[in-house]
């Protein structure tokens, strides 16, 4: 609610797609910045008190966010800075939730685990951005940000109810800051496949994902929908995310195969190109739904390879950098984003990032010919 309602604050303010762009890239450059760091802290220190004090500092910066908004001396400058500081908190919180998963699921049971936490997020993007568009066109966006301020106060308490494990202790790095920070990058390099899928992840980071920064100005100015039918839009990413969500954790084998992570991100490519040539608002609808899909099934399945190739020891390290790639990446396609989008257009922007995301795909491909093959038992990793 608070994404949906924040994007058409910032197109309200500025009338400008840059201008999405660089608010977009300011909530999560710390992403970029933070995300190696973050996976250092995982592994070293107490990953659930962690959690909970980057929670408590999201939820904090979101009352200010409302206070100001409410009293109506919310400017842009504001909204860059109150976002930069909670992407700041995220940075840290990631790894961090990534890493508690193996710690309270079976081995063989991590793929479905990972799509189920797929299917109660984006169920969130589907009810959230829709009830958001609604508050939006009654009473403005500041309600949204209390509602976020709320949410986020009820996962504080219910991340303190979680109890680990006492083997999550054992997975403590010792060594300094810095040299636990070389030792899990040496580790990435030595493995080529791990390598691979965590390089793979940057085309759809820079390339496909900065849609989400563009959606209000295809809501406005390309559909003509306004602030309802941007809600009903990002609802339609949820559903579609949701349904592959679930399908994913119903019928998917145990362990992970890339041949479904590399079908997921050819039909994110796919969908997104089908979005920026639709004028009609059921049809984009539709490709939404079917990108928001194919997002579920490659992220899915990428993080499930990346964690079941994951050595405890390194696990904190790996997933920063799983983190760094996949999401740190993404301000800097939304910046660019925006910025090309001022020039020749949203949809022309990103029906170019849609064949830029198939040529790195082809790319790590060519680079790693068994990333192809790769399959994971719940039990035994192979690259034929």
């Amino acid at each position: 609610m608070q994404t949906t309602a924040l994007g058409w604050l910032v197109l309200r303010l500025t009338d400008s797609p840059a201008m999405l762009g660089v608010a977009s890239f300011a909530g999560s450059a710390p992403t970029l910045l933070l995300s190696l760091y973050a996976g250092v802290l995982a592994d070293r220190v107490d990953r659930r008190r962690l959690l909970l004090g980057t929670q408590l500092a999201v939820g904090g910066l979101a009352v200010l966010l409302a206070v100001l908004g409410t009293t109506g001396h919310i400017a842009f400058w504001q909204i860059v800075l109150i976002a930069f500081a909670a992407g700041c908190a995220q940075a840290v919180g990631m790894p961090t939730f990534q890493a508690l998963m193996p710690t309270l699921v079976a081995r063989e049971a991590l793929g479905n685990a990972i799509a189920l936490n797929s299917a109660q997020f984006n169920l969130s993007r589907i009810i959230g951005p829709a009830i958001a568009g609604v508050i939006v066109g009654l009473v403005g966006e500041s309600a949204n940000f209390w509602l976020n301020a709320l949410g986020t106060t009820a996962f504080v308490f219910a991340l303190r109810s979680i109890r680990l494990p006492a083997q999550d202790a054992l997975v403590r790095a010792e060594a300094g800051l810095w040299s636990n920070l070389l030792d899990g990058l040496h580790y990435v390099v030595s493995q080529r496949v791990l390598l691979a899928l965590l390089l793979l992840a940057a085309a759809p980071a820079l390339f496909v994902l900065p849609y989400l920064a563009l959606m209000p100005v295809f809501a406005r100015d390309v559909l003509g929908i306004g602030a309802a039918g941007l809600g009903l839009l990002t609802a339609a990413i949820g559903v579609g995310a949701l349904a592959g969500a679930v399908t994913v954790a119903l019928f998917r084998p145990p362990g992970a195969s890339a041949r479904t992570m590399l079908v997921g991100l050819v039909a994110m490519a796919g969908t997104l190109a089908v979005f920026t040539v639709s004028r009609d608002v059921v049809v984009s609808c539709i490709a939404l739904a079917g990108l928001g899909a194919s997002q579920v099934a490659y992220y899915t399945t990428t993080n499930t390879l990346v964690q079941l190739l994951s050595p405890a020891r390194y696990r904190g390290r790996i997933l920063s950098i799983y983190v760094l790639t996949s999401l740190g990446l993404f301000p800097l396609g939304s910046l660019a984003a925006g910025a090309v989008a001022q020039s020749i257009g949203a949809p022309q922007t990103l029906l170019i990032g849609a064949g830029l995301t198939l040529a790195g795909m082809a790319g790590v491909l060519a680079w790693c010919p068994p990333l192809r093959h790769l399959r994971i038992g719940p039990t035994v990793a192979r690259a034929a």
